[in-house]
């Protein structure tokens, strides 16, 4: 990918924007407005959202199935605006090979990332923080035109990175609206041939009446990885004292030079519905008018407001994916793998398409349209017509297809002051076998408490599902199958007490046939021109199932505490598999933030504090390169990373429009092994810069 090019485009569109925003002067109306939000972590922060968020902002997100709408908060946030750029996540629960945007995996195991009744292209799912998927797609209803431009760096011109994001949503009325997002990355990389480049790019609009609905979007993402492999010795980083010379960390050696993961995802989604219902009066609350029976002829009543109750609807989603993988290797050096399935081509160069259709029609009848109808219902059907093309033997693309029908119902209370539930069913067929299934649920109950409450929800699922596509087929020159999997039959069930500023979650699951991908090692002697052997490794992949069912146990605390201007949030997770050997998890992951929290002549909040990121030593999975995937590593070669903190101290600023900070990353450096994936580690200490500014027309 040509970073510049892209670079040079990014910035005329920021200059455009930044044009147009000052020519058409900035609004005047204070950030003043709250668009409601989810019950998670991001509310439990020492910041008055209600000052910080525009007026007449709202964003939200809609349901992958239904297209109904969950309200979601505005990207304006300034609590933990510095942590944005991480790679390992805001709160620090993912491992990667070092680099900004690079492939990760996260090590707090949900279940949900395994969810094979969805997308089944998995070459996208490492690159989580640049390529968002459909159902994360923020929508926006503003007054006014908004902008917001943003720019984060660190390092320098050799091994820094940057990224640019642009945001600009506008309404064409009240209730339609439009908007565009273009997120820029690009990491150079401490270590030899390291470099990432990713652009992301969307365009949405919506409208919302009373009747219809709709919501559209189109993705188009591009990736380029370089991969080497990882260091050909740990030693490097963990006992640099061993060796005569002081490596720098471009100078250590790699394994590999020239090869690369390039990835296209263009995904089109629409989602709309039509609403059945009536009119009924209501009074200036909102609230329905009840009429005297001596009233019912006056004119002027029955021409008084009135409020659309809707009844009953009609849905359609309809989503379009046409994704490309490809790994390259420009070199005849084929040490590096076990296999060659190409022998004799000038290089490595493993394509894969996938083209995927999904239709979803469901009837819908919706909760409370009388006081004793407390439940709503809908019955859905899902066509998916998906083909994927892979290499044979003689090199050529030779495409499968299937046609999977869905068929399903979901029972929800919404409306409800103490007591919610939503319960889905659904059960999957290619037309030839029936047994794959999912039900999936939850409940909620808030309790009053002084003056308070307390919510306890209860969540989980049960699935049986054939194994990924690529998890039966995959052709390249390092790795080749066609597997004859079992289902895997899967059964979690979570707990979760929320009470003020404490979140206490314990959740279990059970897996059979657990699927995964098992890196192979092999090691011989080869002589060296000095005469003596030396070992040298070479690397293999494959698909394994475990043999025995695996449990995993797991419980999460957050708990934020504020002492006058200190605020001290943590967040801690217990996990515990019953084998590491196929699910291996740390057993504590640590995150704690601490930092002041005060205003500069009463204008210009601040937080000054740093964040920590710990975990225990664990067989973590290795990174695969030419997969593009992690996997199980090698059972005689393993190597542990963790029991090592990742320090990071910082100032976060915001006034007015305006969020910035100063980070100093990684400060912890000379603690220990920081590998966050086994022979990757992870980017050296730097200054992190960043800079959001919204712009209102």
């Amino acid at each position: 990918m040509n970073h510049r090019f892209f670079r040079s485009v990014i910035c005329l569109l920021t200059f455009l924007l930044l044009f147009v925003g000052n020519a058409s002067g900035q609004s005047s109306r204070s950030s003043s407005s709250r668009s409601g939000g989810n019950a998670g972590r991001k509310n439990t922060t020492a910041v008055d959202s209600s000052k910080i968020v525009p007026i007449g902002l709202k964003t939200w997100t809609v349901d992958r199935r239904f297209g109904s709408v969950i309200p979601t908060e505005p990207d304006t946030m300034p609590h933990l605006f510095q942590q944005v750029n991480n790679t390992d996540g805001i709160y620090g629960t993912y491992n990667h090979t070092g680099n900004l945007a690079s492939p990760r995996i996260t090590r707090i195991y949900s279940g949900q990332q395994d969810f094979m009744m969805g997308s089944q292209f998995l070459f996208a799912n490492p690159y989580s923080m640049a390529m968002e998927s459909a159902e994360k797609m923020v929508f926006t209803n503003t007054k006014s035109p908004i902008t917001n431009i943003s720019w984060m760096t660190q390092g320098n011109k050799t091994n820094g990175d940057d990224r640019i994001r642009v945001n600009f949503a506008t309404n064409i009325n009240k209730n339609a609206g439009i908007g565009a997002k273009i997120d820029y990355f690009y990491g150079r990389g401490y270590y030899t041939h390291q470099n990432t480049s990713s652009i992301a790019s969307r365009i949405f609009g919506s409208y919302r009446g009373e009747r219809y609905q709709v919501h559209g979007a189109y993705i188009l993402d591009r990736t380029k990885n370089a991969e080497n492999g990882g260091l050909t010795d740990d030693t490097y980083i963990t006992h640099p004292e061993y060796f005569s010379t002081k490596y720098a960390p471009q100078d250590m050696p790699v394994r590999l030079r020239s090869a690369y993961n390039n990835m296209k995802v263009n995904t089109l989604f629409l989602t709309h519905r039509y609403n059945l219902g009536y009119y009924e009066l209501v009074d200036s609350l909102g609230e329905k008018l009840v009429i005297p029976d001596s009233l019912r002829g006056d004119s002027t009543i029955l021409r008084g407001p009135r409020k659309f109750i809707p009844v009953a609807a009609f849905v359609h989603t309809a989503k379009f994916d046409h994704n490309r993988h490809v790994y390259l290797d420009n070199t005849t050096d084929r040490s590096f793998y076990i296999d060659d399935f190409f022998v004799g081509t000038d290089s490595i160069n493993d394509p894969t398409r996938y083209l995927s259709l999904e239709n979803t029609f469901a009837l819908e009848m919706t909760e409370g349209f009388r006081r004793w109808v407390k439940t709503g219902m809908r019955l859905f059907g899902k066509h998916q017509l998906l083909n994927v093309t892979l290499p044979d033997e003689e090199h050529r693309m030779v495409g499968t297809t299937y046609n999977y029908i869905t068929l399903g119902a979901q029972l929800m209370r919404e409306l409800g002051r103490l007591f919610h539930y939503n319960v889905l069913g659904e059960i999957r067929t290619t037309g030839k076998k029936w047994g794959e299934f999912n039900v999936e649920g939850n409940m909620k109950f808030d309790i009053p408490i002084l003056r308070d409450s307390v919510s306890i929800v209860v969540d989980g699922f049960v699935r049986n599902e054939e194994p990924s596509y690529y998890y039966r087929h995959y052709h390249s020159a390092g790795a080749w199958w066609d597997n004859d999997l079992s289902n895997i039959f899967r059964t979690r069930v979570n707990g979760t007490l929320l009470w003020r500023k404490t979140r206490l979650k314990v959740g279990v699951e059970t897996i059979q046939n657990h699927t995964f991908f098992q890196e192979v090692q092999d090691w011989t002697n080869v002589a060296n021109p000095e005469g003596s052997d030396i070992s040298q490794v070479r690397y293999g992949a494959c698909v394994s199932q475990a043999s025995k069912n695996v449990q995993l146990l797991q419980a999460a605390l957050c708990q934020d505490l504020k002492f006058g201007p200190v605020v001290w949030e943590n967040e801690v997770t217990f996990q515990r598999s019953s084998d590491n050997k196929v699910l291996p998890v740390p057993t504590l992951n640590v995150w704690s933030n601490l930092y002041f929290h005060f205003k500069i002549a009463k204008v210009l909040s601040t937080d000054i504090g740093g964040d920590v990121r710990y975990f225990t030593r664990y067989y973590a999975p290795t990174y695969t390169p030419f997969l593009g995937q992690y996997a199980v590593q090698d059972e005689d070669h393993r190597v542990k990373v963790g029991n090592y903190p990742w320090v990071n101290i910082y100032a976060n600023f915001h006034l007015k429009t305006c969020r910035f900070f100063v980070m100093y990353s990684h400060v912890s450096q000379y603690a220990g092994p920081y590998f966050l994936a086994p022979h990757y580690p992870t980017n050296q200490r730097a200054l992190r810069l960043g800079i959001s500014w919204n712009f209102f027309n």
